[in-house]
């Protein structure tokens, strides 16, 4: 296929069904195979829309009226023929776990069950993502996220990647890492189109560039190095890069690129230090589970100053900022806002006196309205003065009746640092304000931001952008390694070469290699018997019940229920309880406390059983009754209780023991692969499930997001009407994006309809034991009912 344009766009236009303009129009585009392509643009121009329009994901995913000529080749439309890596990393995941996460692409490919193994740990490795095969995602930070899909992206080693700001999230070294693995797939031949905000890097490796203006219109595509020569001062003008920035220098030595590594800060404005301290925090320490973020940590925030958080992914800034608004509570420690520690405040007071800005934008989302959103109030047609200036000065102007939602992602963010940051606050505190933002807008941020600082505020932001630590920073904190690594001016962490390699904030890869593939311990022994016994040990503590098929556990666990209802008498009844009893010791390894803790609602409900059987059975005329209080009391029905509850007990306890000793991927898996459901039944369950655990922190952060703009229900019992309405709408949205990433990793056509078209990463063959273990329940359960 060389040199063969098997990507061509000509003259197309993309109308959204929400809008009545087009994203994108009269665009005309073509790639070949093995070229490297970069995107740029100010934000919000559609270099997305074109990505998902290479990929088909619109409009066969996301709906859109396309108009002109698409052409593609035939190894682009197969399953996994385009790896997609999105901008919401967290938008993307369908599995549980990390290595049935990276293996879902390679399932759709149809990749042999003995090669996933070390291509699952390569793709691990080119990401720079140090976890174990079995560790469950939900809990990573949103840099890990972003790693593990652009893992999952290269595992799949598809015909064209698409990657979609893949370092937005991420720190300064994995950020250089990220765009050297992209080099080594342009030496490699790998066709890719890549859009970025921060180029610098990319330009050595890209081809061709193609310039998109404000109105969505291509202004111009050329080589790389040509176009940007040419069109530097236009590429200001737009905002696509700033003004004070230099051109870059191609030939010169990295630091050329990133001068501002070893200069000193420019900011001029210094804190009030005779002030008392804004923000205290004393020897705290913050454990999810058993897993520590940090300890022993005590730092202040002076008033007045501009204070920025930097650290590597996971650290647990974020963690930090929300642990200084209250959202997140110390495990022990103790923090103080304004002289009062932080849980004896009014929770409207504290949210006049901090505003606060989520890193996800969704998070604090309470109007379905752009404006509405500005506001913070329904606004109707009429929108004041003040808001329209405020939708012009951070380019949504044309966006003011859209739904927040319906934004692009950049425009999510320039919305909810807005929205924020309208109003006076004494403490600003904003998760990664400027991510994904084009020079102009992220400008438009800092501006706003800075003009809040010289009036005296203090401004407390994570990033992962040292430029704009040099540029605005009074105060740098530096979290990493489990604790406050470093505090103080930008100047002193600017000279302190060590600490800045050792919290990845440096992007310079010559430095000590072997600090960084020591901790790829994971990932760098390619030999898969190794690889496969990690994976093993890695899974959760195996039970006898994972060495049984589940799927045949569960059509066991059915079939042995159907047979239990037939218990009639208390001995049957209490013989089939004790019989769940010891199966789930002996196939779950639970032990009586937990076996008690898990029974324990059922069994307060079915004595209510009991009960009413007792009080209110029909009884004859003959049967011996005694009267207490109201109720005329029977021991025949107190005996048809006993036996009911004992029935409907042992039923339960062999629901909980399939609970108990399977793993549900395993379930949904072997569902499939065994009994042969269609895989966009199973693996939609599967997804449905993943979605399952979010709402928790969707109805946390929804709560949190009421509370910081005031606007939290007077009455706790009006909390589940308040939010169900917004919870619904962000269910329909997690499952239309999760929709979307599903078959932009091949989950279409037949590998979606049918199981035999696909691979299983996971071992769930049907062993003669299943069948055993089958017969002998089964059995055992028909003979206690006879002999008892």
């Amino acid at each position: 296929m060389e040199n063969e344009s098997w990507l061509s766009l000509q003259h197309v236009s993309i109308t959204y069904d929400q809008s009545d303009a087009p994203v994108v129009s009269t665009i005309t585009f073509a790639m070949n195979d093995g070229e490297s392509v970069l995107f740029l643009g100010p934000s919000g121009c559609g270099k997305s829309t074109v990505a998902m329009l290479c990929a088909g994901i619109i409009p066969q995913a996301v709906e859109a009226k396309v108009e002109g000529i698409v052409t593609r080749h035939s190894s682009l439309t197969e399953p996994g023929g385009i790896g997609y890596v999105f901008q919401d990393a967290e938008a993307q995941f369908c599995m549980l776990k990390v290595g049935d996460e990276i293996a879902f692409g390679l399932e759709n490919m149809q990749v042999a069950v003995h090669n996933m193994t070390a291509r699952i740990a390569d793709g691990l490795q080119k990401a720079s993502l140090d976890v174990s095969f079995a560790e469950t995602h939900t809990t990573f930070s949103g840099g890990m996220k972003q790693k593990l899909a652009i893992a999952s992206a290269l595992a799949m080693d598809a015909k064209l990647l698409i990657f979609d700001e893949p370092t937005a999230n991420l720190d300064p070294t994995s950020s250089r890492i990220v765009f050297e693995q992209i080099g080594v797939l342009h030496q490699q031949g790998k066709s890719m189109i890549v859009i970025e905000h921060k180029f610098d890097i990319l330009l050595q490796y890209m081809d061709r560039v193609v310039l998109f203006d404000e109105h969505g219109q291509i202004h111009r595509v050329g080589e790389t190095r040509q176009v940007i020569a040419d069109e530097w001062e236009w590429l200001v003008q737009v905002g696509v890069v700033s003004a004070w920035k230099e051109r870059p220098q191609f030939l010169m030595a990295h630091d050329a690129f990133y001068p501002h590594l070893v200069q000193e800060s420019d900011h001029q404005i210094m804190p009030d230090a005779t002030c008392p301290p804004v923000i205290s925090i004393r020897d705290g320490s913050v454990c999810y589970g058993e897993q520590t973020i940090w300890s022993h940590l005590s730092l202040s925030i002076e008033k007045g100053s501009f204070t920025v958080i930097v650290g590597p992914n996971g650290a647990g800034k974020s963690t930090l900022l929300q642990v200084m608004r209250g959202l997140t509570k110390l495990t022990s420690g103790r923090v103080e806002v304004l002289m009062q520690e932080v849980r004896k405040w009014n929770k409207k007071q504290l949210a006049k006196a901090v505003s606060y800005c989520f890193q996800n934008p969704e998070y604090q989302f309470i109007y379905e309205r752009v404006c509405d959103e500005l506001s913070d109030r329904i606004v109707g047609e009429d929108v004041p003065e003040d808001i329209l200036l405020l939708l012009d000065q951070f380019g949504l102007a044309d966006h003011a009746q859209h739904s927040p939602f319906a934004l692009s992602q950049g425009q999510k963010r320039r919305l909810s640092v807005a929205a924020m940051v309208k109003t006076e606050h004494e403490i600003y505190l904003l998760d990664e304000p400027t991510f994904g933002q084009d020079a102009k807008t992220q400008q438009a941020i800092m501006d706003r931001l800075l003009h809040l600082h010289k009036e005296g505020r203090t401004i407390v932001i994570t990033t992962h952008d040292m430029d704009l630590v040099r540029r605005f920073a009074t105060h740098v904190i530096v979290v990493a390694q489990g604790g406050l690594l470093f505090d103080g001016s930008p100047n002193e962490l600017f000279a302190n070469r060590e600490c800045m390699r050792e919290a990845h904030l440096l992007d310079d890869l010559d430095m000590d290699r072997e600090k960084i593939t020591t901790r790829q311990h994971v990932v760098m022994n390619h030999d898969p018997l190794h690889l496969e016994r990690r994976n093993v040990r890695a899974w959760q503590k195996r039970t006898i019940g994972m060495t049984l098929n589940p799927a045949w556990l569960l059509l066991s666990t059915l079939c042995v229920t159907v047979v239990a209802i037939f218990a009639h008498t208390v001995e049957q009844g209490v013989a089939l309880l004790a019989l769940t009893i010891v199966l789930m010791m002996v196939i779950a390894n639970l032990n009586p406390i937990q076996i008690a803790k898990r029974m324990s609602p059922f069994i307060g409900f079915y004595l209510l059983y009991v009960w009413s059987l007792t009080a209110f059975a029909a009884v004859g005329p003959h049967t011996p009754t005694f009267h207490f209080l109201f109720y005329r009391l029977s021991w025949t029905g107190f005996y048809e209780g006993v036996v009911l509850a004992l029935r409907m007990l042992s039923a339960v306890g062999f629901g909980v023991l399939f609970l108990s000793a399977v793993d549900i991927t395993d379930v949904i898996v072997a569902l499939s692969k065994n009994f042969f459901v269609q895989p966009k039944f199973a693996y939609g369950i599967l997804s449905g499930i993943r979605v399952v655990p979010l709402f928790q922190s969707e109805w946390t952060k929804l709560k949190q997001a009421r509370q910081l703009r005031g606007k939290e229900a007077r009455l706790s019992f009006m909390n589940p009407v308040t939010y169900a309405l917004p919870l619904l709408s962000q269910a329909i949205r997690m499952s239309e994006r999760v929709a979307i990433a599903m078959e932009a990793r091949g989950f279409i056509g037949d590998v979606a309809t049918n199981p035999h078209v696909r691979t299983y990463y996971r071992d769930l063959r049907v062993r003669y034991r299943d069948y055993a273990y089958f017969i002998t329940l089964i059995g055992i359960t028909i003979i206690l009912l006879v002999i008892v």
